[in-house]
């Protein structure tokens, strides 16, 4: 069965828990519309991201690669669209791949992800920044690998926020876990609906 890599990201720093990690977990093994949904939750660590998936890419072969990262300043659903060449450790700023592109597109449909999110009554945006952290580099790192090795895959990346009880003592805003894996649902099947798309298309 053809499917779609789905990634979220480890706890990390003094977060409990990761809510990409949760969501990206609890639906591994879904089917939409003839694509598997295979999960996996990677490290929150520069090159250990892009390692973790790279073999993943090889052995499945996914459509497509949806990436899902925690905003910790979030209240809606950030749908990516530009991952930059640009790393920032220890306020030093550095290449996420020497020589790249200053920048990719994500090639998922994603104003078309943020309109099904928000018809299913989940608040999300289409936002030009996926920040200098990990997020970002992995979203650089996946676009970087299918552009350079000319694989037939979509991707891109979705922020999600905080859960309410990470907020708790820090404030902020928050989003419910349920909600948020409605929201990525909904994206998902945005997703798989312009894969079967270009499907009927080649037929």
């Amino acid at each position: 069965m053809a499917c779609v890599l789905l990634t979220g990201f480890e706890p990390w720093a003094d977060w409990s828990h990761n809510p990409s990690g949760d969501v990206a977990r609890a639906l591994h093994g879904t089917v939409i519309g003839g694509f598997e949904v295979v999960s996996a939750v990677v490290p929150v660590v520069h090159g250990k991201d892009i390692a973790a998936v790279v073999p993943l890419l090889v052995e499945h072969q996914p459509a497509a690669v949806v990436s899902l990262g925690l905003h910790s300043g979030a209240s809606v659903v950030h749908v990516e669209r530009v991952a930059l060449n640009l790393k920032v450790i220890e306020n030093e700023d550095a290449p996420v791949v020497e020589g790249g592109p200053d920048a990719y597109f994500a090639t998922l449909p994603t104003r078309v992800m943020v309109a099904a999110m928000t018809q299913v009554g989940i608040p999300a945006r289409l936002t030009y920044s996926a920040g200098t952290f990990l997020c970002n580099h992995l979203m650089y790192s996946v676009l970087h690998h299918v552009s350079s090795h000319k694989l037939d895959i979509q991707a891109g990346f979705i922020h999600v926020p905080p859960t309410p009880d990470l907020v708790v003592k820090r404030g902020g805003a928050s989003m419910a876990l349920t909600d948020i894996q409605r929201g990525v649902m909904a994206g998902l099947h945005a997703v798989v609906e312009s894969l079967n798309k270009v499907v009927i298309k080649i037929v």
